[in-house]
C-alpha cells in the first residue's frame, strides 16, 4: 500500500473500500507501524491500535462537520472502533464505505493512539441494510456500544434491530426541543436494558452536592421533612417555552431515590422570559412540591440549557424551616454556593467547583459508566411525566 495512502489514513482522511473488504484493508492499511500488525517496528511502534468497545454513531440526520469534532473528543477519551452510518443521495439499494483512523498523541515522545472509524453511507433505499452491513465488522469480544443522534421513530425499524444487539445504548438528542414520544421510544427497557439518555450524564455533580448536604452529622430524618423542591434554570432565548431535560432529571432523581409518589397532574405557566413546572408528590409523611423555573438567556452566554440552582427546604423539629441552597453565582460561572440552614448541620457557605459538562464528555463519562445504573431507572418513570406535561 503506497506511504502516502497510510499517511491519508492516519491523518483521518477516509479512504473508500468496497464493504466486503473492509477488514482486509484496514490491515493493509495499518501497516507494519501498527502494533498488532507486527512488522520491523514491533518493539518500537509509532502507532498504536487500541479498541475498548465497538461505537456505532447513528447520524444518518445529523450534520456530519458538528459531530465530527464531538467524535473525535470522545475517542480519544475512550479509544473504540467506530461505525458511523451517514446518509447519502446515492438512490440505488447499496452501502458505500471508507475507512480513516482517528489518533491522538498521549504524551510527548510516546506513540500516537489510534482507533478505526470506518463510514457506512446508505441512501433511502439502503437503509434495511445497515445492521447486515454493520455486524460482521464489529471486533469479536468487544461490547458494542449504540449512540443515536437522531428521533428513533424517523428509522424505527433500524432503532430496533441495532437496538436489540447492542449492550448499551446512548441517546443523544437536542434538550429541550426533542418530542417526548422519541424519548419514550429512545428510552424503552423492551428496546434495549441499558439506554441512558445524555442529559443524565450531565448531572454528576449537582448529585453530588445534593446528596453531601445530607451526610454525616446531619440525620437521615432531614430527608423524610423535605416538602419543596425549587430548580432554576436556563435555555437560550430559542428554547424558551420547554422545560430542560437536565432539570427535569434533576428533580426526577431526587424523588426516585426519595421514593416520592408522583400525584395527580404536573402544572405549566409561562410569562414572557420564565416557564415554571410545577408537580406535586407524596412523600414519606407529607406532600412535596417541586418547582422548575426556566429562565430565557437572553444574554447569549450559554449554547445550551443548564441548572442554575437548586432549594431545598424542609420542616424543622422545632417548627422551623430548614433549607440547604446550591447556586451558580452568575450564569456562565464554572463555580456553585454551597449554604445549608440546618441545626443539626450547620456550615459556612462555600464555593466548589462545577464546570457543566459539554455533549462530548458527557458521551463519554456514558461510555466509561456502568452499565447498571438503578439511580436512572427509578428516575426514568418520573422524569417522562414530567417531560409530558412540561414541553
Amino acid at each position: 500500500m503506497p506511504d502516502a495512502m497510510t499517511d491519508s489514513f492516519l491523518e483521518g482522511q477516509g479512504i473508500p473500500v468496497e464493504l466486503g473488504r473492509v477488514e482486509t484493508e484496514l490491515t493493509k492499511l495499518w501497516g507494519p507501524a501498527a502494533e498488532q500488525a507486527g512488522g520491523p517496528e514491533l518493539e518500537n511502534p509509532h502507532v498504536t491500535r487500541i479498541a475498548l468497545a465497538n461505537l456505532i454513531v447513528e447520524s444518518l440526520d445529523a450534520p456530519c462537520e458538528s459531530l465530527s469534532s464531538v467524535l473525535e473528543t470522545v475517542v480519544t477519551q475512550f479509544p473504540c472502533r467506530t461505525i458511523v452510518l451517514r446518509s447519502s443521495a446515492d438512490a440505488g439499494r447499496r452501502i458505500a464505505a471508507e475507512v480513516s483512523a482517528v489518533c491522538h498523541l498521549p504524551a510527548p515522545g510516546m506513540p500516537q493512539v489510534c482507533s478505526e472509524r470506518i463510514v457506512l453511507r446508505a441512501g433511502r433505499e439502503g437503509i434495511d441494510l445497515i445492521p447486515g452491513a454493520v455486524l460482521p465488522l464489529l471486533e469479536a469480544e468487544l461490547p458494542m456500544v449504540l449512540w443515536w443522534t437522531g428521533d428513533p421513530r424517523k428509522h424505527e425499524a433500524l432503532f430496533r434491530d441495532l437496538a436489540g444487539e447492542c449492550s448499551r445504548l446512548v441517546l443523544d438528542l437536542p434538550d429541550p426541543s426533542t418530542d417526548v414520544g422519541a424519548l419514550r421510544l429512545g428510552l424503552d427497557p423492551a428496546a434495549c436494558p441499558f439506554s441512558r439518555d445524555v442529559a443524565w450524564f450531565g448531572l454528576h455533580r449537582w448529585r453530588e452536592l445534593v446528596a453531601s448536604f445530607f451526610d454525616p452529622p446531619c440525620p437521615s430524618e432531614t430527608l423524610s421533612r423535605i416538602d419543596s423542591v425549587q430548580i432554576q434554570a436556563f435555555v437560550p432565548s430559542a428554547d424558551l417555552g420547554r422545560t430542560p431535560r437536565i432539570a427535569v432529571w434533576l428533580a426526577a432523581w431526587l424523588a426516585g431515590q426519595l421514593g416520592w409518589e408522583p400525584k395527580g397532574r404536573p402544572e405549566v405557566t409561562s410569562s414572557f422570559d420564565q416557564m415554571t413546572l410545577r408537580a406535586t408528590f407524596q412523600g414519606p409523611g407529607a406532600e412535596v412540591v417541586v418547582q422548575i423555573a426556566t429562565h430565557s438567556d437572553a444574554s447569549g452566554r450559554i449554547p445550551e440549557p443548564r441548572i442554575a440552582g437548586l432549594t431545598i427546604t424542609g420542616r424543622g423539629d422545632n417548627g422551623g424551616v430548614e433549607r440547604f441552597n446550591l447556586e451558580r453565582p452568575s450564569i456562565d460561572s464554572t463555580a456553585v454556593r454551597v449554604d445549608a440552614e440546618n441545626a443539626e448541620c450547620c456550615r459556612l457557605p462555600w464555593l466548589v467547583e462545577a464546570p457543566e459538562l459539554d455533549q462530548a464528555h458527557r458521551i463519554a463519562a456514558a461510555l466509561e459508566s456502568s452499565r447498571i445504573d438503578p439511580p436512572f431507572h427509578n428516575a426514568l418513570p418520573i422524569a417522562i411525566w414530567l417531560m409530558e406535561q412540561g414541553g
